[in-house]
């Protein structure tokens, strides 16, 4: 049994549903649990899968006791989107040494905090038997040198329903997703006033639903404020977090727009990225981080280190320009991707052994 840990996961929202679906679906002859937040019980596919469990106000409380009743169980527990405090918490769970093989803390990236590098240093020392996976080289090498059991394992995918396949008309600007700073959400807003100051008539869909918080920060409402006065008429902006088909449906005919900010996907991996690429999406992008180097390897799109209205706009327009070539290389980049992102290297680098730690 796969006991996957995921207090976020209360809705569609995020990476949190794709990434938990794809694990629970390689999990050999279903055997997992999933304990979630107390809304997924309304959605989730499975219904003898899923456990609704954490209140968002405390889900590290929770996620302490859930952890010291985990670690007395048989079966294995996989946390999906660890954090620090993930760490602090199974220490503090159990009685003592956590047994081999049986704790996995999938991290997506690291902070550079240098305290919490140092904490997590420490703890290794008391857990050595903790399995960090994560999802980028870097990652893996910043855990092992802590002295973590780590490896790398690609963000994992569901399998898709149908294969990508190319469009050969442009229809809309895409800015998929929860709305996030770090994301660059301000810098969308001032490329729809650009647009607007412009007199263009670029159609542009815009997600400005809120994480899995469900609530946004004020710096975020600024935003979706100026974007609702911005005069532009060739906006929408999509307010509700979507089902994953009408997720994956504004993709066709789109050119994706991600301005995330450099310093914070570096070595971070977007889950908005990779679906866009699996529906043939052409992809505007930030150069010099780890989705730019992606897009750029398969030259299904562009990555720009010129993020302001008129450099986006200059990459829109190339994208456009020759809409049908660059589809057609994101629907061939679906292919490889889909094999390299499979979670049957989660569930290998889990179920099977791995003496020199590497997936």
């Amino acid at each position: 049994m796969l006991h996957i840990v995921e207090p976020t996961l209360n809705s569609f929202t995020g990476h949190c549903y794709s990434l938990v679906e794809a694990i629970a679906q390689a999990v050999p002859e279903g055997k997992v649990c999933v304990w979630a937040g107390t809304q997924s019980g309304k959605f989730w596919p499975v219904k003898d899968q899923i456990r609704p469990y954490f209140f968002q106000s405390v889900r590290k409380i929770q996620s302490f006791f859930l952890f010291r009743k985990l670690l007395k169980k048989p079966g294995k527990v996989l946390v999906s989107t660890a954090v620090s405090t993930d760490f602090l918490l199974l220490d503090w769970a159990a009685s003592g040494k956590i047994p081999k093989d049986k704790v996995y803390l999938y991290v997506h990236w690291v902070g550079g905090k240098t305290s919490t590098a140092k904490k997590l240093g420490i703890l290794a020392q008391r857990q050595p038997n903790l399995e960090v996976l994560c999802s980028t080289p870097l990652t893996t090498e910043f855990f092992r040198l802590l002295g973590f059991r780590s490896a790398t394992v690609p963000y994992p995918r569901a399998v898709a329903a149908a294969q990508a396949k190319p469009m050969a008309a442009f229809h809309h600007l895409l800015v998929a997703g929860a709305a996030r700073m770090d994301k660059g959400f301000d810098r969308i807003t001032d490329l729809v006033d650009y647009l607007a100051s412009t007199q263009a008539t670029l159609p542009i869909w815009i997600q400005i639903s809120a994480t899995h918080q469900s609530t946004h920060g004020d710096e975020v409402l600024f935003q979706i404020n100026r974007l609702e006065h911005s005069g532009y008429s060739h906006q929408t902006l999509i307010e509700n977090t979507l089902s994953p088909t009408d997720y994956q449906a504004l993709f066709a005919g789109g050119i994706s727009i991600q301005p995330y900010a450099e310093v914070d996907f570096q070595d971070r991996v977007s889950g908005v990225t990779l679906d866009a690429l699996a529906a043939g999406c052409p992809v505007v992008v930030t150069a010099n981080t780890w989705l730019g180097r992606l897009v750029c390897k398969h030259n299904a799109g562009i990555a720009t280190s010129d993020l302001s209205p008129t450099g986006l706009h200059a990459a829109i327009t190339r994208t456009a320009a020759d809409y049908a070539a660059y589809s057609q290389r994101a629907a061939r980049a679906a292919v490889l991707l889909g094999q390299e992102h499979s979670a049957r290297a989660m569930i290998q680098a889990i179920f099977e052994s791995h003496d020199d730690h590497d997936v």
